[in-house]
């Protein structure tokens, strides 16, 4: 059991770190950031109201990216893949980085479906044998902040299942309640032209999000969320990044932010936009549960 713990507690806590999503050039030229410099921050924020309602009228996008955390929460973590936010979260993805390789037995990349509100993991064939053949372990978080009976579990349960299914609109719109939002000019990410802007925003922003334009693309408890989430992190303040092409669209988004554990930076890339997404639920009888496999746990070592 010693193998699927550690399973549980780091390569389970990446997994959802990497539903969070999702290099660029950094180095605009002279020309475009003097450009840059002459708008005002009212035209970057017109611009990237723009970005979130074009954005939000889409459906679903391919995405790749990079996380670079704390050796606590996973180290450095890659992700690609393909989701839909229609109704509810619905994404596929593959995982790979440092915890993988640092545990024993772990395979080389985790494939991650998200449907219905609960996430699956292909947590490989020894994790398999050691449970007696299912290799997915099944999560779903609503559930198990229920069976858990802890008011403050619940909260941080299900503010990770609403920032895991944060979409590309709802990225785009974070950077509109940051104040000094500024064009950093024209770049080339991915081979598609680009404007890059940036900003920083605080808890105090998002608070104040009815204000920015914030609430234009995001509810009200959308809001109220991402100020709860930011709090029980222990998060003062997003430094973000957006890329956006010349359909208003995101090409890649970058948020960097400090924990008590330390340093955090994603970067997302999007492409795609609208693509087919089928997402398949494992066989039952390939699929063990979180909270079934806790119980196991917690026997094993009574």
């Amino acid at each position: 059991m010693r193998f699927a713990f550690r399973m549980l507690t780091g390569v389970a806590g990446v997994a959802l770190l990497a539903g969070t999503a999702a290099c660029g050039s950094e180095d605009g030229s002279p020309e475009s950031r003097a450009t840059a410099e002459e708008r005002s921050g009212q035209d970057a924020s017109a611009a990237l109201q723009a970005a979130a309602e074009t954005t939000s009228e889409m459906r679903s996008a391919r995405f790749e990216g990079e996380m670079t955390a704390p050796a606590s929460a996973g180290g450095q973590t890659t992700m690609e893949g393909v989701m839909s936010w229609d109704s509810s979260l619905t994404m596929r993805m593959f995982v790979s980085g440092e915890e993988l390789a640092a545990t024993p037995g772990a395979p080389d990349e985790i494939e991650v479906r998200w449907l219905d509100n609960v996430m699956y993991m292909h947590m490989g064939t020894e994790f398999g044998a050691e449970m007696g053949g299912p290799e997915w372990l099944s999560m779903d978080l609503a559930a198990i902040a229920e069976e858990s009976g802890d008011a403050a579990m619940a909260d941080a349960m299900t503010m990770g299942l609403e920032s895991a299914g944060q979409d590309p609109a709802q990225q785009v719109a974070m950077l509109l309640s940051a104040p000094g939002i500024e064009e950093v000019g024209e770049e080339t990410v991915n081979g598609v032209e680009t404007r890059h802007y940036a900003g920083t925003m605080s808890v105090e922003d998002a608070v104040a999000g009815d204000q920015s334009g914030l609430t234009e693309v995001l509810t009200e408890e959308e809001v109220e969320q991402l100020v709860a989430t930011m709090e029980q992190q222990g998060i003062d303040g997003y430094d973000i990044d957006v890329w956006i092409d010349e359909n208003d669209l995101p090409v890649q988004v970058r948020q960097s932010y400090e924990t008590p554990e330390g340093p955090v930076e994603y970067e997302v890339r999007y492409s795609d936009f609208n693509t087919e997404v089928s997402v398949e639920q494992p066989a039952a009888e390939l699929v063990i549960d979180f909270v079934e496999l806790m119980e196991e746990l917690n026997a094993s070592l009574s």
